[in-house]
């Protein structure tokens, strides 16, 4: 091999690093509070101030595993547990005001993307509501979650920013 071949060869092997290191999933397993200085405040309607629900900042257990991500959320009518699976096909959880929650989740590079349909009863009427909720770990530490919710109101965009507890 010539001087300029191992170059090459070499220059191509640092190049294709960031790649691979783009291509690992990120772990997201831990306890999270939200970040209320960071985040955006609720939607008007939906409650608190400043980010706030009625009981505070948002918290979150994350347990991922190579095939599931559980979500253990506290509320004020207790935990609230989901589970995800992270091969694109359908998970099926209870909806926070009744029914089920039908989601789907994958990986976008470092990111996990999660749509979700969500059909309830509201006063007689059917309501569907559609979200994708995108969830990233930054460079500071810090889990980002972006929610798009698109019900029969309009959408909205909301983001959410955690650090480990």
């Amino acid at each position: 091999m010539t001087r300029t071949s191992v170059l090459v060869a070499l220059l191509a092997f640092v190049l294709a690093l960031p790649a691979l290191a783009v291509a690992q999933s990120p772990n997201f397993s831990g306890k999270w509070i939200q970040d209320v200085e960071k985040s955006d405040p609720p939607p008007q309607g939906m409650g608190g101030g400043g980010g706030r629900g009625p009981a505070g900042p948002q918290s979150y257990t994350i347990a991922q595993t190579a095939t599931e991500l559980a979500i253990e959320r506290e509320t004020p009518n207790g935990v609230m547990k989901s589970v995800f699976k992270l091969d694109g096909s359908e998970s099926v959880n209870a909806g926070g005001r009744g029914g089920e929650i039908k989601s789907k989740s994958k990986w976008d590079g470092a990111k996990l993307v999660t749509t979700s349909v969500q059909t309830m009863n509201m006063q007689g009427n059917e309501v569907t509501i559609e979200s994708t909720e995108t969830r990233s770990l930054e460079a500071d530490g810090t889990m980002t979650v972006v929610t798009v919710r698109k019900t029969p109101n309009g959408e909205t965009t909301r983001k959410l920013v955690f650090k480990k507890a």
